[in-house]
């Protein structure tokens, strides 16, 4: 079993949500700080935030950075791993760790988790920040149907047997070679690659990790195509990061977010791909710190 990569000033909780569910979270900085809670994507835990949490932390903020369940140090249960059931997970944490509200930071699958927790719990998010990822909003046109073959690589994830497989190989050649499209180019580094497919590899967690994409592919797409959250709409500050060279989050599909959110940007990073937190995290904690300041 992988240890806990160490972190100077990190503390680890492992925080009960109920239904046999622990999540566990790195938390820094002071307690008493403004919070931010920064949400991992796939296949990452954690980790991926370890060059932001210092600095952050450094600044006053109290960060935290959860596992979503199935992924990194907490629980594996053998549920649907929708994102909506994972968004009531951070929402647990939340009030489990006594903090009333928090800024949301979120990358690829855990941006549609961290924006429905705003939209089910907005009284506890004062903002949004996504970075190459998407909100649960789906536009219903031609294009959207024309780019649909971008997904393609979800279909052998979400399949029972074959998806836990491609995630458990030691050689993790799957990975690499999708990391590396998505990527533009670009990949995250071998050390975090070992360490996610490592974790992957821990009882329930790949399974758990299909099953991401196997809700979505078989029901939530639909919900969300068919305007689960069509009427829903934020009055905190949204800011976006998309890297253009990611070829699945591309640009346009946050247009008509606008007409969603009282207060939105979108700033396009040319030369950069799905990894925008890996390649640029420079560029990210900067723009993060200015969206904190807001």
């Amino acid at each position: 079993m992988t240890t806990m990569p160490t972190l100077e000033g990190v503390e680890h909780r492992f925080v009960d949500v109920g239904g046999g569910v622990t999540i566990h979270v790195a938390d820094a900085g002071p307690a008493d700080g403004p919070a931010v809670m920064l949400v991992h994507g796939f296949p990452e835990n954690w980790w991926e935030w370890h060059k932001l949490i210092g600095p952050l932390a450094a600044d006053g903020y109290r960060v935290l950075c959860p596992d979503l369940r199935g992924a990194g140090w907490s629980s594996a249960p053998r549920s649907r791993y929708t994102k909506a059931e994972m968004a009531d997970d951070l929402a647990a944490v939340l009030d489990k760790l006594g903090v009333a509200q928090v800024r949301l930071a979120a990358h690829d699958w855990g941006g549609p988790v961290a924006f429905i927790l705003m939209l089910r719990h907005p009284d506890k998010v004062t903002g949004f920040f996504g970075m190459n990822t998407v909100a649960p909003w789906v536009k219903r046109d031609l294009g959207a149907i024309r780019n649909f073959w971008r997904l393609w690589y979800q279909i052998p994830i979400s399949l029972p047997l074959i998806g836990p497989r491609l995630l458990t190989d030691p050689k993790a050649r799957f990975a690499r070679r999708l990391g590396a499209w998505v990527g533009g180019g670009f990949n995250l580094p071998d050390e975090d690659i070992r360490l996610y497919i490592d974790r992957m590899r821990q009882p329930g967690h790949a399974e758990a990790g299909s099953r991401w994409y196997r809700s979505f592919q078989t029901g939530e797409m639909l919900s969300w195509v068919r305007g689960e959250y069509e009427d829903a709409r934020v009055e905190v500050p949204v800011r976006w990061l998309t890297g253009t060279e990611d070829p699945v989050i591309t640009p346009d599909l946050t247009d008509g977010y606008a007409e969603r959110i009282a207060d939105f940007e979108v700033e396009l990073v040319p030369g950069v791909g799905h990894w925008i937190v890996s390649q640029r995290p420079d560029l990210v904690l900067d723009r993060l710190r200015a969206f904190l300041r807001l």
